[in-house]
């Protein structure tokens, strides 16, 4: 990983995403980026007499100013050549915003504040982190407002055996490596497959032949429950940080609206959750 992309809308829920992402580029030797996104129709609203090219210019020094200011204060910045690179966009919709600056600057992973609101704002309205989840051809990586500064010591993994999960724990290898963690998979498997002890002992073999880290464990849990039991390994692991594959149309486990697996995690905000599309994965 050599550039990291840190969106911030200046609330407390980014502040420990923000401070997240320099512990990366310190342990990863990558540069940060740090963005915020801002609509300049709900910035001005009540100041329509100036001419819009005032209007926009107005906006970007503000944001410029306030930004770099958010950073100073959050990453405790004293040395001039650790600043991070700050980027200040209008868009009206911020996911668009972030996804189009991570392309243009060729982002490595992007990292979010996973915001306070309530379930039923995240199911109908949607948030920034759920957006990226769904499109992102990048990594994403979102984090509790409440998250410390990790030391990273166990990653978990929440594998289904598949290829894809082959490929996305090649590239986690690489930060874990950096923070010397110990990658755990876990597969939870319903009552009613019947394969998945014979599914593991495969994917061991292929995991062998294609991802060359060492400290990997595994773990098969069953259960009719797939989401509170993923939740208690979590628990018992002390987990660091949840890895998990963005699978388009999956349905894992019943659920309210029918809400995916990594989404579910994502509300629960239990710890920084870190995801991966699969077609994107699979393409690259």
């Amino acid at each position: 990983m050599k550039t990291i992309l840190c969106a911030t809308d200046y609330s407390d829920n980014s502040i420990s995403a923000l401070k997240l992402a320099n512990v990366f580029c310190d342990k990863l030797n990558a540069d940060l980026h740090v963005i915020h996104v801002f609509d300049i129709s709900a910035t001005f609203i009540s100041t329509v007499s100036l001419a819009y090219a005032r209007l926009e210019e107005a906006a970007f020094n503000s944001h410029r100013e306030k930004l770099d200011a958010f950073c100073w204060k959050h990453l405790n910045l004293k040395d001039e050549e650790k600043r991070p690179v700050i980027h200040v966009v209008e868009n009206s919709i911020e996911s668009d915003g972030i996804l189009e600056k991570a392309e243009k600057i060729k982002a490595d992973l992007i990292l979010v504040g996973m915001t306070g609101s309530n379930i039923v704002k995240d199911l109908f309205m949607g948030s920034t982190a759920t957006a990226l989840i769904e499109k992102s051809p990048v990594p994403v990586l979102s984090v509790p407002h409440n998250s410390g500064v990790i030391e990273l010591s166990t990653i978990v993994y929440a594998t289904a055996f598949e290829e894809a999960d082959i490929l996305a724990i090649e590239k986690i290898s690489e930060f874990a490596s950096a923070f010397n963690s110990e990658i755990k998979l876990i597969h939870v498997s319903t009552k009613k497959e019947y394969s998945g002890e014979d599914q593991m002992h495969w994917f061991k073999e292929m995991l062998k032949e294609k991802v060359t880290y060492k400290n990997i464990s595994f773990e098969f849990r069953l259960s009719d429950d797939i989401l509170n039991t993923l939740k208690a390994y979590l628990k018992e692991v002390d987990a660091g940080i949840l890895v998990m594959l963005e699978r388009e149309g999956d349905t894992l486990i019943p659920n309210l609206w029918h809400f995916d697996l990594v989404k579910r995690m994502k509300l629960e905000r239990l710890v920084p959750l870190l995801s991966f599309h699969k077609k994107s994965i699979l393409s690259s």
